[in-house]
């Protein structure tokens, strides 16, 4: 890979996300040497975006043409860089074309999906030659489920040498803090919602049923970790953190079956107990309005009716998506070009700064010793911290700072880039603590 002419080359990069990640790439390189490229099929538009967001004293990327629908473009552009950050989703449309690219050409690959049924696609086809070119094609590595799957993976390590006992439970409970929401372009952005489009038209599979839809091939204990890692969408009161709690936004069925991925693909009995079982929710203390002078509890109904308005749709969703019934998917789908923002809309410049997020993670060891860390990031979770998680993960494959691990082929955040991750993830904003 020091041959090639770029580190890291952005597809995508005049989307909402990519020219945050370019704002991320231009802070790296002002650091250290750094040799990269903005990538997309419009090169008036991305000398326009170097133009608006690189100063003219520094020294600017280089611009590659390459566009999905011409898959020589896609080889000439992988053939140039050592690591290939694809923004340009949705990723079951473009994606599987720029995946093989990659692995014909020797290069590394992250992206942000959140298309489960896309990945467990690509594993089927694809993983095989990955693994055999002995290369990193790492989906989901934004804040799905990048913070979601490391911080599983620390907290079990930390319980292995505390305690010498591998890691039977992990729960992770969302929090937000800062500026809250008020619009929903504030919320997601063009790029979420064209996601979304493509779950309802190109999803057929169960994967937003099933947990263990990403489990390696020969795993034999599928159905036992699908049914002990079930889907919750019913509200509930967790008593850990004294709240109401809900099914994480904007997709609860995205982040486990990563986690259940690498806890397959790591098989280490040390770290991870064979009945391990993963779960997450949201704390919707954090998103209701409190008054200071009141007793924390008098947000409880509140906390509980605003938990209701999100596990209801996220169930309907659920539904819609795994059931036959065209008619459901069609009626969706026009729901959500009704009311949602429009590709390359995304969160005002206040909402990216002005928000925050924690992970409250608990883990619980075989013989019942827990422990409690917490992961907390800087800005808005999917346009501020997610863009800077990724070209972080980018960078440091670059420079081979992370990427240490022997997992290649399809592989997920955490196993890919190695526990390396939870320092290199400072300069995203993201930090790991432990709690007493």
């Amino acid at each position: 890979m020091a041959s090639k002419p770029y580190d890291v080359i952005v597809l995508g990069a005049t989307g909402f996300t990519g020219r945050q990640a370019v704002l991320a790439m231009m802070h790296r390189a002002a650091t250290q040497p750094l040799r990269w490229a903005v990538a997309g099929r419009n090169a008036p538009k991305l000398q326009a975006l170097l133009a608006e967001l690189v100063p003219t004293a520094t020294p600017r990327p280089g611009i590659v043409v390459a566009d999905a629908k011409d898959l020589d473009s896609l080889q000439r552009m992988a053939a140039q860089t050592g690591v290939l950050l694809n923004l340009a989703g949705p990723y079951a449309q473009t994606g599987e074309a720029v995946v093989q690219a990659c692995i014909a050409n020797a290069a590394h690959y992250l992206d942000l999906s959140g298309e489960t049924f896309w990945v467990q696609q690509m594993i089927a086809r694809h993983h095989r030659a990955a693994q055999a070119a002995q290369l990193k094609i790492i989906p989901c590595c934004g804040y799905e489920a990048l913070p979601f799957d490391l911080a599983t993976l620390w907290s079990a390590r930390q319980l292995r040498d505390r305690f010498g006992e591998a890691c039977r439970e992990v729960k992770i409970i969302v929090g937000f803090s800062g500026r809250r929401i008020t619009s929903i372009k504030d919320a997601v952005s063009g790029g979420t919602v064209a996601s979304l489009k493509s779950l309802l038209e190109f999803d057929n599979t169960d994967c937003v049923r099933n947990p263990a839809c990403l489990l390696p091939a020969d795993a034999v204990d599928a159905a036992a970790v699908a049914k002990r890692n079930a889907y919750r969408f019913v509200p509930a009161f967790d008593a850990d953190v004294q709240a109401v709690t809900a099914p994480t936004v904007p997709a609860p069925f995205a982040n486990p079956p990563i986690v259940l991925r690498t806890q397959a693909l790591l098989a280490d009995a040390a770290v991870f107990a064979p009945d391990f079982r993963y779960t997450e929710a949201m704390n919707m203390e954090s998103l209701v309005p409190r008054v200071s002078f009141l007793p924390r509890a008098s947000t409880l109904p509140l906390q509980w009716a605003a938990a209701a308005s999100l596990g209801v749709p996220l169930a309907m969703l659920s539904a819609a998506l795994a059931g036959p019934l065209k008619f459901q998917r069609q009626g969706l789908r026009r729901l959500v070009e009704w009311f949602a923002p429009k590709p390359g809309v995304g969160p005002s410049e206040e909402a990216l700064s002005g928000m925050s997020y924690s992970l409250d993670v608990f883990a619980r060891s075989a013989s019942g010793k827990t422990l409690r860390g917490r992961v907390d990031g800087q800005g808005h979770p999917g346009y501020r911290s997610t863009p800077e998680m990724v070209v972080s993960a980018a960078v440091g494959l670059a420079r081979g700072s992370l990427g240490r691990t022997p997992h290649f082929g399809i592989v997920t955040p955490a196993t890919g880039l190695g526990i390396e991750a939870v320092a290199a993830l400072r300069d995203a904003g993201v930090t790991f603590s432990l709690l007493p």
